[in-house]
């Protein structure tokens, strides 16, 4: 079974943008701006995707968490004593999109801060657009009894599947992402 990540490996890369196709581009650890996270839902709805989750590493997260519009306002009730600083979905022209932390998802380990001095590019963002991608079954997931042996009972549980991209070019992800940012005080 091929992974997600695996999928979007001969890409067409714009920037630090990765899309489905065949090229390859510069890459530089930079951190994620309101503009580079707008400039992915762009190509994904170019190449026919509308992506509705995006999939991210714990600082990236927190990085989309700083996105702010001009002359925002925030309400507060006062009984309720917090203020929320996290953003879980970003409306966007192209859509609403959720935004999820997974600690799967590659993240850069480089400790600087974000310049394009910065040389550590594994960070990585995943747009999903879940219609175009499904789980295919060969064999549906079922358990077997294989026997008794004394006070336990033996069985196999056996299933085959794989990942399937209806349109590649519709998922996809953004590399290069610095794992710091100035604006998160590091």
């Amino acid at each position: 079974m091929k992974n997600f990540q695996a999928f979007l490996t001969a890409t067409a890369t714009t920037g630090k943008i990765t899309l489905g196709g065949a090229a390859t581009s510069t890459a530089f650890a930079s951190a994620i701006t309101v503009g580079v996270f707008n400039d992915a839902l762009e190509n994904a709805y170019l190449n026919g995707g509308n992506p509705e989750q995006c999939y991210v590493s714990p600082r990236v997260k927190r990085q989309i968490s700083l996105f702010t519009a001009t002359n925002q306002n925030r309400n507060i009730a006062a009984v309720d004593k917090k203020l929320v600083a996290a953003m879980d979905l970003y409306e966007s022209d192209f859509g609403l999109i959720q935004i999820v932390l997974d600690r799967w998802i590659p993240q850069a380990t480089n400790t600087g801060t974000a310049t394009a001095s910065a040389s550590d590019t594994q960070g990585n963002m995943f747009f999903l657009e879940r219609a175009k991608n499904r789980l295919a079954w060969l064999r549906p997931v079922q358990h077997t009894l294989v026997g008794k042996r004394g006070d336990s009972v033996a069985g196999l549980v056996i299933g085959e599947v794989t990942l399937e991209m209806l349109n590649p070019a519709a998922s996809f992800r953004v590399s290069g992402v610095n794992n710091r940012s100035t604006s998160l005080g590091d």
